[in-house]
């Protein structure tokens, strides 16, 4: 039956909804998602997560927002389980269900000049080009641009059904972690859109 995804801002508390299935969302048109990249949403933590992610990845959270997920309502809060039981590790309390409760859905954004635009890992000190992932994809005869490079590293569930090719629930750049924790500023950028456009050019695959 597969699960649902949408893709979430942790440090801005908002969510783009209504996403659907990954294998469906892969071939949509990512031009708001770009748009939120290069303007409000550059260097925060973002996820494209499952309904039935679990647990984040280590150190994606901060000790507050671990907290919160921790401290939402149990199964027993829905149901006539015995409120005695211990919901310590209740698999309903996950990164997604707290982005239902407190996320505020974010539709669009300001016009953005994406001229020249890099998608950065912060963490990992690596980025990709735009221009080049857009060129090389339609050479592929594909199509395809850098949310589709985006969402091929970033989506994070502990079920692995994702109605794709190629599994894409624990994306290699789904650990982000806070840009606070980031301590090596003087660290030299790879450039590795070669590589992520390889990848993505065979996730696009039908």
């Amino acid at each position: 039956m597969g699960q649902y995804w949408k893709l979430v801002n942790i440090d801005r508390r908002q969510e783009l909804r209504g996403w659907g299935k990954l294998g469906e969302v892969f071939f949509r048109r990512f031009d708001d998602v770009i748009e939120l990249l290069a303007g409000p949403w550059a260097g925060c933590r973002i996820m494209c997560i499952g309904d039935n992610m679990g647990k984040c990845p280590p150190d994606v959270l901060i000790s507050e927002e671990a907290t919160e997920i921790k401290n939402l309502p149990g199964r027993s809060y829905y149901s006539d389980e015995d409120e005695d039981s211990s919901d310590a590790d209740d698999p309903s309390k996950t990164l997604y269900r707290l982005s239902d409760w407190r996320y505020k859905e974010i539709e669009s954004t300001e016009y953005v000049n994406l001229r020249g635009m890099v998608l950065r890992n912060l963490t990992k000190h690596v980025y990709v080009r735009r221009d080049v992932v857009i060129e090389e994809l339609k050479r592929s005869g594909r199509g395809g641009d850098i949310g589709n490079i985006l969402l091929t590293d970033i989506c994070w569930s502990e079920d692995s059904s994702c109605a794709m090719m190629l599994d894409l629930s624990r994306g290699g750049w789904a650990g982000v972690v806070p840009l606070s924790s980031v301590e090596d500023e003087e660290e030299e950028w790879e450039d590795v859109t070669g590589d992520q456009v390889k990848l993505t050019r065979f996730a696009l695959r039908r």
